[in-house]
């Protein structure tokens, strides 16, 4: 019960840029049937820094919005 108390809440309060890297994942696997490189989400997102991407994608992770196979190329999906 503790477990998914602790789930529930890390899928509140996302940040801005966090929404919107989410929403644009969502997105793109919804019309594209896979999911987006670190390449593809710089461009869409307007980073300059695949970094920064990086930082971003695991945040979601971390917080359960999004998975990561390993491993894999275009390996997230939404959860």
């Amino acid at each position: 019960m503790e477990a998914q108390a602790k789930n529930t809440q890390s899928k509140v309060g996302l940040t801005p840029k966090q929404k919107k890297l989410y929403d644009i994942i969502k997105d793109f696997i919804k019309v594209n049937k896979h999911s987006p490189s670190y390449e593809e989400l710089k461009q869409l997102i307007g980073l300059r820094s695949k970094s920064n991407i990086h930082a971003l994608v695991h945040h979601l992770i971390k917080r359960h919005w999004i998975g990561k196979r390993n491993g894999a190329n275009r390996s997230l999906f939404i959860l």
